[in-house]
């Protein structure tokens, strides 16, 4: 027998991997190791980027994939990712269809503000959410702290914690050249939750202290309010928008980043720290979800309390002054 069908066969449940976010970076990062070699890793889109109708499609889609491979091919482990609580509600008729023939389910969750819009759920979906959890034959988080808050929404769930991880880059050992301007790196989503607009108003304090500084912004999101943000403190010729960043892209700009800081309200396990500690770079971050069990707090980086813009100054300060 040829040694492909003697391999499990792995249903993926996932955003597509051209979705922009933490979950498609992970889903390719799993794709690259040897676990692709060692099973047959099937990958079905539950989402997509795009208006509400794509989306819309996309899901049903999907569910009609997945109900095709659970009837016709067999399926060993269906390993379901989700994020938030749109998401997880998403993923709740996966999951109820994946249960109708008796597959075993990873749930594999990555949420980062999900405890927040849990609280504003309403009963019905608590239950099936709880339910979810709870009949999940292992549930995956990415840090002891959400493993704490899952179990405190479903005590009978199976919790494992299995941290994020980033494939380490080839660094040149020898010294950087001491440059003129230090060049500051913020990625991830352009909004308030990822905290940026408190950055873009530090970085603007910066420069009105005279720091020699660039800041340098990648990601997706809000890109209409940032831009007016930077127009409004006259911030132009120190801010670049990168746009959303990856590959080759991501490797040059990681390459000449002296500090990177993302001062979230809310977070999983931040892949964007994850790949910047890999390039020995110093992060200033907040005591929010997994962070605290990346960051040496005073050693590999800083971290401070979301929305405590004086102590992010401060701390930007104390790295721009080493």
């Amino acid at each position: 027998m040829p040694r492909k069908l003697q391999m499990k066969n792995i249903l993926y449940i996932a955003p597509d991997i051209s979705v922009k976010g933490g979950i498609s970076t992970v889903i390719k990062g799993f794709l690259s190791t040897h676990l692709s070699r060692k099973y047959n890793i099937i990958l079905v889109a539950s989402h997509v980027d795009g208006s509400k109708l794509r989306k819309l499609i996309q899901a049903i889609a999907g569910l009609l994939i997945t109900a095709y491979y659970l009837i016709f091919k067999h399926i060993d482990i269906v390993h379901i990712h989700g994020g938030d609580i749109t998401s997880v509600m998403r993923k709740y008729f996966y999951f109820r269809l994946v249960k109708l023939f008796k597959c075993k389910v990873i749930y594999h969750f990555h949420g980062a503000a999900f405890l927040e819009q849990y609280l504003n759920a309403t009963l019905g979906w608590k239950s099936r959410i709880k339910s979810l959890l709870e009949k999940s034959d292992i549930v995956i988080c990415l840090s002891d702290s959400w493993r704490k808050s899952i179990i405190q929404i479903a005590p009978e769930s199976n919790v494992r914690v299995v941290y994020n991880s980033v494939s380490l880059p080839a660094l040149d050992e020898e010294k950087r050249e001491e440059k003129k301007i230090l060049n500051i790196t913020f990625l991830g989503l352009i909004g308030e939750r990822k905290g940026v607009f408190d950055l873009i108003e530090v970085v603007s304090q910066m420069i009105t202290d005279e720091c020699n500084i660039h800041l340098t912004v990648g990601g997706n999101g809000d890109i209409s309010r940032f831009h007016d943000e930077i127009e409004a403190k006259g911030l132009k010729n120190n801010v670049t928008y990168a746009g959303w960043i990856e590959g080759d892209a991501k490797d040059k700009l990681l390459r000449n980043t002296d500090i990177f800081v993302l001062p979230s309200y809310g977070e999983g396990m931040p892949m964007t720290i994850l790949e910047t500690m890999s390039y020995g770079i110093p992060v200033v971050s907040t005591f929010v979800g997994g962070i605290p069990e990346l960051i040496i707090n005073g050693t590999t980086g800083y971290m401070i309390q979301p929305g405590d813009v004086n102590n992010l100054y401060a701390k930007i300060m104390d790295l721009v002054l080493i």
